[in-house]
């Protein structure tokens, strides 16, 4: 049975409309996704440049104190913030360039994410229809184009929590417990909407 016809025994005159709505959501999310990566990309290179700006006044008035201790206190702090400032900077300019775009998606791809698709795979429903969910380029009906796009804008929201979540750690590291709490739900969340889901429409 055709899965239009399913949905109008669920819904009845409701459909219709609902179409259109979505119709009207997933031109939404394809102008979402162009301008949230540059947003994205604006956010990584703050974030780098924002740790290289500290590290630098951190040497600067580390050199007034010539004691051993601080030396070793220096070479603790100094190198995470140089390795993760310079990380930031170089995702930025991969992600604005899109070559690790590309490598991110084939990198991660093994790994097993977007666990929120195999829960639908557990439901009694067709596995064609599955299919068209879980895959946008298989997606015949509106419908089914929004429930990608609504998973892709979790896994992004989830994706650049853990980014963040990292940073602040590195960055301001006064109140690690609370930061490790966004770790744990950045994680879950990326690991139940995938890593790579939003990727994809970026390019």
């Amino acid at each position: 049975m055709d899965s239009s016809l399913r949905l109008e025994d669920l819904f009845g005159d409701i459909v219709n409309p609902l179409e259109v709505w979505c119709i009207e959501f997933n031109k939404y999310a394809i102008i979402y996704f162009k301008l949230i990566k540059f947003i994205f990309v604006l956010i990584l290179l703050m974030c780098g440049i924002l740790t290289l700006l500290k590290l630098r006044g951190f040497y600067f008035k580390s050199r007034l104190i010539t004691s051993e201790n601080n030396k070793d206190k220096k070479s603790l702090l100094t190198k995470p913030r140089l390795i993760i400032g310079s990380a930031y900077i170089i995702l930025a300019c991969g992600i604005l360039f899109n070559y690790l775009i590309y490598f991110l998606i084939w990198a991660f791809e093994p790994l097993p994410d977007r666990l929120i698709f195999n829960f639908i795979t557990l439901t009694d429903i067709d596995p064609y229809i599955t299919n068209r969910i879980t895959d946008i380029h298989s997606a015949i009906y509106p419908h089914e184009k929004t429930l990608y796009y609504i998973v892709a804008m979790a896994s992004f929201f989830f994706t650049l929590h853990l980014i963040l979540s990292i940073w602040y750690l590195i960055y301001k590291s006064k109140h690690p417990r609370q930061t490790m709490k966004h770790l744990v739900i950045s994680i879950s969340g990326v690991i139940i909407f995938g890593f790579t889901t939003f990727m994809p429409l970026m390019l």
